[in-house]
C-alpha cells in the first residue's frame, strides 16, 4: 500500500469516527431532550396538582369565611334584639313601678282637686274664700302635685268640652243641657283621670269618670 493510499485509509476512518461519535450525540441529544421533556410534563401535572388543590382550599376558606360572617351577623343581630327587649323589659317595669306609685296618691290630688270646686262654687257667693290663705295653700299644693306628676310624663285627662274617649273617659251619666254644641259631649268631670305618655308610649293610669250631654 502506498503512503498515498494509507492516508486516505487513515482520512476514512477519521470521518466515520467522526459521523459515529456525531450520531452517538445526536442520539444523546435526543435522549436528553426527551427526558427533559418527560420532566418538564411531570412538574407542569405536579403544579396542575397544586394549583388545583389551592383553589380548592381558597375556595374551602372562602366558604368558611362567608359563613363565619353570616353567623357573626345573626349572632349580633340576636344580641342587639336581646339588648332591645332587655331595655324595653326594663323600661316597661320602671314604668310600672311608677304608675303603682302615682295610683296610691292619685285620691289624695283628687280630693284637693274636688276642694277646690268647691271653694269656687262657694266663692260665687263669698268671694272672700278665693283670697282665704287655706284656699291658697290648697292651691299651691295642688298645682305643684301636678307639676311634679308632668316632670314623671303623667299629665291629667281632658274632659270637659270633649267628646268622649273609650280609652280616656268613663261616662258614669248623662244629663240633658240647653246648648245644643254641646250634645254628647262632656259637661262634668266626677272624678279626673290622668295617663302616662313618653315617645309612643302610652299608659292609661285610671280614666275620667265623666258626665255627658244627650
Amino acid at each position: 500500500m502506498t503512503k498515498k493510499e494509507d492516508n486516505k485509509s487513515s482520512q476514512d476512518l477519521q470521518e466515520k469516527l467522526d459521523e459515529m461519535i456525531k450520531e452517538k450525540d445526536e442520539k444523546e441529544q435526543k435522549e436528553t431532550k426527551r427526558e427533559n421533556k418527560s420532566t418538564d410534563l411531570d412538574d407542569i401535572e405536579s403544579l396542575k396538582s397544586q394549583i388545583t388543590k389551592l383553589e380548592k382550599e381558597k375556595n374551602e376558606l372562602t366558604e368558611m369565611a362567608k359563613r363565619a360572617q353570616y353567623d357573626y351577623i345573626n349572632l349580633k343581630v340576636d344580641f342587639d334584639r336581646f339588648v332591645r327587649q332587655t331595655q324595653e323589659k326594663n323600661k316597661t317595669i320602671a314604668v310600672d313601678y311608677l304608675i303603682e306609685i302615682v295610683k296610691k296618691f292619685l285620691p289624695f290630688i283628687e280630693n284637693l282637686r274636688k276642694s277646690l270646686e268647691n271653694v269656687a262654687k262657694s266663692s260665687q257667693i263669698n268671694t272672700d274664700l278665693s283670697q282665704d290663705p287655706i284656699t291658697k295653700w290648697l292651691q299651691l299644693t295642688y298645682d305643684n302635685f301636678i307639676k311634679t306628676l308632668e316632670s314623671m310624663n303623667i299629665y291629667p285627662i281632658v274632659s270637659v268640652g270633649e267628646l268622649p274617649d273609650t280609652l280616656f273617659h268613663e261616662p258614669v251619666s248623662t244629663s240633658t243641657i240647653q246648648d245644643k254644641k254641646m250634645k254628647w259631649k262632656i259637661i262634668q268631670e266626677f272624678e279626673r283621670g290622668f295617663f302616662y305618655r313618653k315617645d309612643w308610649d302610652t299608659k292609661v293610669i285610671n280614666t275620667s269618670k265623666v258626665i255627658v250631654a244627650n
